[in-house]
């Protein structure tokens, strides 16, 4: 089996696993007068979070509740409005993937390749093997569940059954960042961002390739040069696909006619955010970038995060956020990027990007401590 790499010096670099030699230290705060009330409204343990482990379990967020797995296979339904566990099932096993599926079925997959689906209530109704470890939360389309795992194996299986639908399988690169961008489904068609730098898009029916391109070219003599990987979260909005890769670019597809609409150079491996008129985007140096949606102009960029380690941005009212590795959430503003509050959840930091509902948002810490948050309008 091919193995995903994460040579330690790169991760290092990538500020991913975390050191004290770094040559780049993270920048200090700088001091601003707060400008935009945040609340805590409530904070819950949810089990033993990833740790210091190299883990995107991305929590699922329903109607009225979140969905949220911790690395030793505990998983947990919470109330959003009072932060209440409603119930709580450990599975017994390491899981390596966030939380996938809606209100009635749930999907969750483990680090030595097995895709578990739990009902609304938490009860385990089947598991299934597949071919290697996944780090992507399992999509759910219709009837459909699909599974990515790191040797390059995509997978299609009776959501009800746990029966494989179909299998396709694409060589990945020797050296690659370790995780796997989230999978997005739209239309019976699943946009899917590879480790060499392609976008694919399969028919979710049969697993038929609708569109294979190249996003990110790469360059350079080394392997570690050349690397390029589709690694973080691409948003698909009113038919267009906002996508963004590690040492390569952002671009902007309208998928309806297969047409690159604009493209700027960019590195990244958290990904992109959108709001009516932006485009957002943490870069490998923990920059925020703001571009605008219509033709990648540049329209700020917040510098004074630098080697923070900060997660991809979250857009909540007029505020952009995003957590780091010592636990803050930094507020910055969406016209100009200037910071308009600060608040610290616990000392043992982010991976995963804050999820926001009606001016709520929710983070979830490294040791598995899930806050949440009210945002009221600027003062």
């Amino acid at each position: 089996m091919i193995k995903k790499l994460c040579l330690i010096g790169f991760v290092l670099l990538l500020s991913a696993c975390g050191a004290e030699d770094n040559a780049e230290p993270p920048a200090d705060l700088v001091e601003f007068k707060s400008s935009l009330p945040v609340e805590e409204l409530w904070s819950v343990s949810i089990g033993d979070g990833v740790q210091q482990q190299f883990l995107k379990l991305y929590p699922l967020m329903l109607k009225d509740s979140l969905v949220v797995a911790d690395r030793s296979g505990r998983v947990s339904r919470v109330d959003m409005s009072t932060g209440k566990i409603l119930w709580q099932t450990d599975l017994d096993t390491i899981l390596s993937a966030g939380v996938g599926g809606n209100e009635g079925r749930l999907f969750v997959a483990s680090r030595d390749g097995q895709l578990m689906a739990l009902d609304g209530q938490g009860k385990l109704l089947w598991k299934q093997d597949i071919s290697s470890e996944v780090l992507a939360p399992p999509a759910l389309s219709g009837n459909t569940v699909l599974v990515r795992s790191v040797d390059g194996m995509i997978t299609a299986l009776d959501a009800r059954t746990g029966k494989i639908s179909w299998l396709y399988e694409r060589n990945v690169p020797a050296l690659s960042l370790r995780g796997n961008s989230p999978m997005i489904v739209s239309q019976n068609a699943v946009y899917i961002g590879l480790d060499n730098g392609r976008l694919l898009v399969l028919d979710v029916e049969n697993g038929r390739s609708l569109l294979d391109v190249a996003i990110a070219t790469p360059e350079g003599r080394s392997e570690l040069e050349r690397m390029v990987d589709l690694d973080g979260q691409a948003k698909l909005v009113d038919g267009v696909l906002y996508i963004a890769s590690y040492q390569g670019r952002l671009v902007a597809i309208d998928i309806r006619r297969g047409q690159l609409l604009w493209s700027r150079k960019l590195s990244t491996y958290t990904g992109v955010e959108l709001n009516a008129s932006s485009v957002f985007s943490s870069d490998e140096r923990d920059h925020i970038w703001a571009f605008d949606r219509s033709n990648g102009a540049t329209l700020w960029k917040q510098e004074k995060l630098n080697a923070r380690r900060i997660t991809r941005p979250s857009v909540v009212g007029d505020a952009l956020v995003v957590g780091d590795y010592e636990g803050y959430l930094h507020f910055m503003s969406v016209f100009d990027g200037h910071f308009v509050a600060r608040v610290q959840a616990d000392d043992s930091g982010f991976m995963v990007a804050p999820l926001v509902q009606n001016n709520r948002l929710y983070a979830l810490t490294r040791d598995g401590t899930l806050f949440a948050y009210q945002v009221s309008a600027a003062e």
